[in-house]
Order: C-alpha cells, then structure tokens, then sequence
C-alpha cells in the first residue's frame, strides 16, 4: 500500500514537471522569437537615414567638427558619416549613370553633407523633427537643411508600432496561459495530497509547518522544470543550427554577433528559471491555502 502511494507521488511528480518544462519550453522558444524579431526590426528602423546638407564652399573642417559632435551623440545617432561633393558626385554616377552630370555641362550641384541614420526609439516624425529642429539651431550658418523622407518614418514607426502591440499582447497572453496551466497541474498535485495535510493539522501542526515541504519542494520543481527547458532550448537551437549551418558560419565570422546571442540567450534562459520558480512557488502557496482552510467534509 505504501509503495503504491509512494508510486502515485512520484508519478504526480514527474507529471507536474514534465508539464512544466513543457510550458516553460514553449514559452522560452516564443520569448527568443519575439526577442530575435525586435532586434531585426530595430535593425530595420536604423537602416532609414536623413541627410545634413550643408552651404556652398563651407569649410571641411566645420563639417568635420559636427560630424565629430553627431557621432559623440550615442544615445540618438548610430552612425554618421560625412560625405564630400566629389563623394557625393560618384555616388550619383554610380546609381543614375556616369552621364549624370552631362545635362549640367560638369556643374556638380551637390553639397557637402553628413548622412546620418538615426538611433531605432527615434525613427518616427515627431522625433526626427526635434533631432532636425536640435541640429540646426545655432549652426543655420552651415547647415542648409536637414532632409528625410516624413512619409517613410510614419510608415514604418506605425507598422513597427502596431507590430511590438501585437507580439507583447500575444507574449502576455501566453505567459497567463502558462501560468494557469502550470497552476492547475499544481493543484491537482497538492488535491492528491489533502488527507496528509488534514492529518498533519490534527496533530497540531501550524500552517507554516505544513507548507514549509511543500514550498521547497515546489522551489526544486520550479528549479528542475527550468533547468530542463534551458536544456531543450540549447538542443533545439542546435538542432536549428545543423539544419541551416550558415548560421554557425556567421556567428564564428563575427565574435560581436556570438557575444550578443549568448548575452540575450542568457537572459532568455535566467528568466525562464525565475518564471519556474515563482510560478512554481506561488502557485503551491495559493493550492495549499484552499486545503489548509477547507473544511473536513469538502476534502472528499
């Protein structure tokens, strides 16, 4: 008899965290999807530029000295470079056609500019206006314009917009999911052992006594069913690898690239453990509650 009960609790057990590390498994590959897709459209954002142009015969070195202060500015500009009449000419040779410059008997028209893409949180009109608005005051004796297409930058700040509302609320909703499930598997576990917790009460034991096993042992479930998920993430992602090797050969080309994955799967994988445990935990705490109070009549 003894021995079946002790079969049946260690089933119960194995099922809440197989039924864990399930959940948390499926959660982490969700969590690197929506992690993976937000850097390439932050990727994407920072591909749109705008164009500082500057006044006619200006001084190399006042243009030098702003691409200098442009590129001091880490918190909004990514990259800014400075592009020279000559470079801006054999740029338009190269995609109009080197006749380019015929129509204007060798005239080139083009000033002096700085191209500049913007940082992903300031893709959007109303920030491009004020980073515009911040670059030509008090330099309006240089600087002619400052260009960028408006149209562009809505259009992808509301398509990126609507995108990240769209993968936090399916990212919320199913962490609920999770949680509820993760919950009821708990409780069913607990339900299996009601009889043990009424007994230890009628020997007087205090309901911080009876849920101090339980807690820790809810804490190494949550612990296992994190670890486990960690693990088949890691054979997921290789067997990822395997099927499309180019992947493994940028990531050796690139040790920045290697160093980022690693640095974002790590904190994929350290919030995948503290979900398990507090779930884990918290979800005993709240199961116990229901049958430590019960009434003796309602237990069967």
């Amino acid at each position: 008899m003894r021995n079946n009960r002790h079969k049946s609790n260690s089933l119960a057990e194995i099922s809440t965290v197989f039924g864990m590390t399930l959940l948390l498994t499926l959660f982490g590959v969700f969590m690197y999807f929506m992690w993976s897709a937000n850097k390439k459209s932050s990727e994407i954002k920072e591909q749109l530029s705008l164009d500082i142009l500057f006044h006619e015969n200006i001084d190399e070195s006042l243009v030098k000295m702003m691409e200098k202060k442009l590129k001091a500015m880490n918190e909004v500009v990514v990259n800014a470079s400075y592009i020279s009449k000559e470079d801006g000419r054999l740029l338009m040779m190269k995609h109009v056609g080197e006749d380019a410059f015929d129509i204007l008997d060798g005239v080139n028209p083009l000033p002096a500019s700085i191209h500049v893409n913007l940082n992903a949180s300031y893709v959007n009109p109303d920030s491009a206006s004020i980073f515009a608005a911040r670059i030509m005051k008090g330099n309006e004796h240089i600087i002619s314009e400052v260009a960028y297409n408006e149209a562009q930058f809505l259009e992808i700040g509301t398509v990126f917009k609507n995108f990240e509302f769209i993968m936090l609320f399916v990212s919320i909703t199913l962490l609920i999911i999770a949680i509820l499930l993760i919950y009821n598997t708990i409780r069913l576990a607990v339900f299996s052992k009601r009889f043990l917790i009424r007994t230890m009460q009628l020997v007087g034991a205090k309901s911080t006594f009876i849920r101090k096993p339980f807690i820790f042992k809810a804490f190494y479930h949550g612990l296992l069913s994190g670890l486990l998920a960690i693990l088949f993430l890691v054979t997921l992602w290789y067997v990822f690898t395997n099927i499309n090797p180019n992947i493994i050969n940028e990531l050796s080309a690139d040790t920045e690239l290697l160093k980022r994955e690693l640095i974002d799967f790590s904190i994929i994988a350290f919030g995948i453990l503290v979900i398990g445990i507090l779930v884990s935990v918290l979800s005993t705490y709240f199961a116990l509650n229901k049958f430590i109070w019960i009434k003796s009549e309602k237990l069967h």
